[in-house]
């Protein structure tokens, strides 16, 4: 957080506890004039004069300021703004919701196929269907690569960046199978689900190193990640893994609309 934001938080978090300015600097052994100028936005303290000032107002230097959104290498590639974090971390779980109910559409065509007569038609839904799908998929994930950047978590940033890859990979050749190489379509479908399943473990090992920061949720997140993983990487127990993803899904916009409340209470 810089300056005048920093200012501006450290003198609503001194109000909050009541504080004048003097009780304040008497506590953190500076001087009235440093805080006045802190508070006003006029200099950029040093990390260690933020943490004192901090720990007198009893909050921790991580939970009110770790938050701040480090500037990643995926950034340009997924149209990252760092100003606008807390509106794409949103858009991130709206988008996550729509994902997941699409999900349940594009599931029923897959047994549709033979009930459509006309299969120029069906092409044409399966194709936007898919399109959604990926689509509504790229603003979701990047809300976790977001998350890894707010957390200086490089493997969440990583594995979230190749799920989405391995993903549109996956639309373009289901697409293309509708059209030739269908005779390859059953070892198209396996490859995927075993790289998915790779990059779903370390997803969700990723997603375990945010439980010091959101708890619970993170770690019931990431555990249901791997154990999902490691499903569909067997291929033969993908039918279970298609059942836990539902869940994991839906934990996971849970976890994204998590850091988008929490980066709100911080900014």
């Amino acid at each position: 957080m810089k300056q005048p934001e920093l200012g501006k938080k450290i003198l609503e978090l001194r109000k909050q506890k009541g504080f004048t300015q003097e009780e304040l600097v008497e506590k953190c052994n500076i001087n009235v004039r440093t805080i006045q100028r802190i508070e006003a936005g006029d200099v950029s303290p040093r990390s260690f004069t933020i943490k004192a000032i901090l720990e007198v107002l009893g909050f921790n230097y991580e939970e009110v300021l770790g938050d701040e959104y480090v500037p990643g290498k995926f950034d340009k590639l997924l149209r990252i703004n760092p100003n606008t974090v807390n509106k794409q971390l949103n858009t991130a779980w709206v988008f996550g919701i729509v994902y997941f109910m699409v999900g349940f559409v594009e599931f029923a065509f897959e047994f549709m196929q033979g009930y459509f007569e006309n299969r120029s038609l069906y092409i044409i839904f399966y194709t936007v269907t898919k399109l959604i799908t990926i689509s509504s998929l790229f603003f979701f994930i990047r809300g976790f690569v977001i998350a890894g950047s707010l957390y200086k978590n490089h493997l969440l940033q990583m594995s979230s960046f190749l799920l989405l890859s391995v993903a549109v990979l996956s639309t373009i050749a289901d697409i293309t199978t509708l059209f030739a190489f269908e005779e390859f379509s059953g070892l198209i479908t396996a490859s995927i689900f075993m790289s998915m399943g790779v990059l779903m473990v370390f997803f969700g090992v990723a997603i375990l190193r945010l439980k010091n920061q959101l708890g619970d949720i993170a770690k019931y997140t990431g555990v249901l990640e791997i154990v999902t993983g490691i499903c569909f990487f067997t291929i033969l127990l993908s039918p279970i893994g298609a059942f836990t993803l539902i869940v994991v899904e839906i934990l996971e916009i849970i976890l994204i609309y998590k850091v988008a409340l929490r980066l709100k209470k911080v900014a």
